[in-house]
């Protein structure tokens, strides 16, 4: 009976250590399964990770290409021919890797596309933006903008020999045969005394009252309408407020001869242009800055709150608007012309090279 028990005994016990090896290979293979697997997850995973860290870079790098570019563009450092495809920059090393720059263009020589390359290795990254350039002052279509060669809020003085013409002349102040517009447009009143002259719309300019009388209304639109365009420089161009501000200067950083846009706060005078073209601002807060010119010969357009005399000779040609609400403007006391020129209008730009340009992208994509 006891010999039967124990052997009974060691049955249970050599089945319970069977049961308990099985559980423990058991356990090991999905241990080992588990290690495999997380290896290889790991490894999978490092080798992804070390992937995107190579597509960032090589990203960054043809961004990095794409930026310079646009710096050199807008720096004036580089002007695209029409219909072409240039190479701007060839493997230019940065971040350990090198970028090439590729620009190509149609007609519209400020409708780009872009085409940077970021290389790493063995990794690329192809990168194409279709981008605008524009200027941060649009100087489009001002010619439509001026009614007269002067413009003004307040009444307009013309005194002495200045000869005033709103026939179109062109940049070389020689007329093109073409009527122009007004010779004064005024919300107040014109009044001529001396040997001033006014012409304007076809009609050459004369110098006395009768002849004077007989064409006023050709010659001069007088008391029209206060309309929302002579509150500020800006509106007169039809600019957002503020559009001006980077080229604020104070009246003691006013240098002559210059080319360019110049925005000075404040009253200056008399100035002496030599040869200068572009656009004068001549404002300040008050609506009172004045400008007195004496000699010399200006392109382009001047917009001053009030013009108090051009004493020399001197030659403007473009147009002059005054938007000053007290008082006068007063045109004369010296030998000057004033001549209308839509050519000149038509092309501030070429005079304004220091109007800041933008880029806008219209699209951006990476290539395969």
């Amino acid at each position: 009976m006891f010999k039967s028990s124990d052997t009974g005994s060691q049955s249970v016990c050599a089945s319970q250590s069977g049961s308990a090896l099985v559980f423990v290979l058991v356990v090991a293979v999905i241990a080992n399964i588990v290690v495999a697997a997380v290896m290889m997850t790991s490894r999978l995973s490092v080798k992804s990770s070390g992937k995107r860290r190579e597509k960032v870079t090589t990203l960054n790098i043809a961004e990095a290409g794409k930026e310079r570019f646009y710096a050199k563009l807008l720096y004036n450092n580089f002007s695209p021919h029409p219909d072409s495809v240039e190479t701007v920059f060839s493997n230019e090393s940065f971040g350990g890797g090198t970028y090439t720059v590729k620009c190509s263009t149609g007609t519209n020589t400020d409708s780009i596309t872009i085409r940077s390359t970021g290389t790493s290795g063995t990794n690329t990254t192809k990168l194409e933006i279709r981008a605008v350039k524009r200027r941060s002052v649009p100087l489009d279509g001002i010619a439509a903008l001026i009614p007269g060669v002067i413009c003004a809020r307040s009444d307009v003085e013309l005194t002495g020999n200045i000869h005033v013409d709103g026939r179109d002349y062109d940049s070389l102040n020689v007329l093109t045969g073409d009527p122009g517009t007004y010779g004064v447009y005024t919300c107040m009143s014109v009044s001529r005394q001396g040997s001033a002259s006014i012409g304007g719309n076809g009609v050459e300019p004369v110098d006395n009252n009768n002849e004077f009388n007989a064409v006023r209304s050709t010659v001069c639109s007088e008391n029209r309408p206060i309309t929302p365009n002579y509150a500020s420089p800006e509106a007169f161009l039809e600019l957002p407020e503020g559009s001006l501000d980077a080229y604020k200067i104070s009246p003691g950083e006013f240098v002559t001869p210059f080319k360019g846009l110049v925005y000075v706060e404040g009253s200056i005078g008399p100035v002496h242009f030599g040869d200068s073209r572009g656009i004068l601002i001549v404002h300040d807060s008050t609506k009172s800055a004045q400008l007195k010119i004496n000699q010399g010969t200006f392109k382009g357009l001047i917009i001053c709150d009030e013009m108090d005399k051009i004493n020399g000779v001197a030659t403007i040609i473009g147009a002059v608007a005054s938007l000053g609400t007290g008082g006068s403007s007063k045109f004369g006391n010296g030998t000057a012309d004033v001549h209308y020129s839509r050519q000149v209008l038509d092309n501030l730009d070429v005079y304004c090279e220091n109007i800041r340009w933008t880029v806008e992208e219209v699209s951006w994509r990476e290539l395969p």
